[in-house]
């Protein structure tokens, strides 16, 4: 979610090092991939495909020359001994076609989309908690712009917000300051995506939500 959501704000030609890896020593595939404006490289599980994809996947390779690892490697540290390697030779201008042979496709791992249910709420997942408590879903602005538009005649000024069984009015706004202290808040974020917050508060502990927990809403105009 981090790295799909920020890599936008790196320079053109940064390389991205992604190593989330509880497979490291399997059968899992290593990758670098070029894409129009960036480098990625890391294990082929899915971490990788969706910041890549969104920028256009220009090339994707094995990393199969042991060339450029380490000598040693690690059954347990690929991070160290395969990857960082590589990043650093991309660094230095070597082309990602001499770590080893191209692949057509590579692991997808997508970001689930909202759901309507048949009593037309939205169900909606927590993709992220940040350092501030606030819950950040998977809704984006654009979804939520079209949906009005079939639904809606004016845009709603509140959201039913349903967690764990009980209901809640939320003030759907655009700055945080629009509600007093300790007050609940909807919005969308610097990401484009609907975070549910309180005006210096914790919407994560308030609510007791979790990345991959759900959450229902419906509108009120």
């Amino acid at each position: 979610f981090i790295l799909k959501y920020s890599f936008r704000c790196f320079p053109k030609n940064s390389i991205f090092l992604c190593v989330v890896d509880p497979e490291v020593g399997s059968k899992r595939g290593s990758i670098a991939i070029r894409t129009k404006n960036y480098f990625f490289v890391g294990p082929d599980n899915g971490l990788i495909y969706p910041a890549a994809s969104d920028d256009g996947i220009v090339c994707a390779v094995l990393l199969e020359n042991r060339k450029y690892f380490l000598e040693k490697i690690s059954s347990t540290f690929h991070g160290r001994d395969v990857f960082a390697p590589i990043a650093a030779y991309i660094s230095k201008g070597v082309p990602i076609e001499d770590f080893g042979p191209k692949v057509s496709s590579i692991k997808k791992l997508s970001i689930e989309e909202p759901q309507l249910d048949r009593e037309g709420c939205l169900v909606l997942k927590v993709m992220y908690v940040d350092d501030f408590g606030n819950v950040i879903t998977n809704l984006n602005e654009e979804y939520f712009t079209s949906l009005l538009a079939r639904e809606h005649s004016i845009e709603p000024s509140t959201i039913s917000l349903e967690v764990g069984g009980s209901i809640y009015r939320v003030k759907l706004v655009k700055y945080y300051c629009e509600v007093g202290e300790g007050s609940l808040l909807a919005l969308f974020d610097s990401f484009g995506l609907l975070e549910i917050s309180i005006n210096k508060g914790d919407a994560s502990k308030y609510f007791s939500l979790k990345e991959g927990d759900t959450i229902r809403i419906s509108f009120q105009e």
